[in-house]
């Protein structure tokens, strides 16, 4: 039976999968929020940041507690992505819409890639916690479309 120290290799795998999205998150919304025009979504987007960064903590010390390695660092993607983020924001000059729309974006994958994992590890003691992320990402979402709605 998997325990909150005894975790399969599925949950392990999906653990570590979540940390990296979500320092890439964090990461990408911290650099966003430096070039944003509005206030308003500054703001948002280093509460975002921030939240990201609680939840890669959160999940690394269940990797830790299991005698994993923390990941240091994202995803080829997510800095990829981020570098998408600026290149299309230099190309639309304060236009807060086009970083808005990123981040939504951006918002909606990590969405899914939570539900998967929740999927893959039903029944798993750190459900509780990845459903608890999962709410606040799907909360941070709908901030953003707002924002979004508002700057339109």
């Amino acid at each position: 039976m998997e325990t909150i120290r005894d975790l399969d290799e599925a949950t392990i795998q999906g653990l570590t999968k979540l940390c990296k999205l979500n320092h890439d998150s964090s990461e990408g919304f911290r650099d966003a929020a430096s070039k944003m025009d509005s206030d308003a979504v500054a703001d948002t987007f280093r509460v975002t940041s921030s939240e990201r960064e609680k939840q890669r903590d959160e999940l690394a010390t269940c990797l830790g507690i299991n005698h994993e390695s923390i990941p240091d660092g994202g995803t080829a993607l997510g800095t990829a992505h981020r570098w998408w983020m600026d290149a299309r924001s230099a190309l639309n000059a304060h236009d807060d819409e086009v970083v808005l729309i990123e981040a939504e974006r951006g918002e909606g994958a990590i969405e899914d890639a939570y539900e998967d994992v929740l999927i893959k590890t039903a029944g798993s003691p750190v459900n509780e916690l990845l459903q608890r992320h999962l709410e606040g990402i799907k909360s941070s979402r709908r901030r953003i479309e707002r924002l979004k709605e508002m700057n339109a």
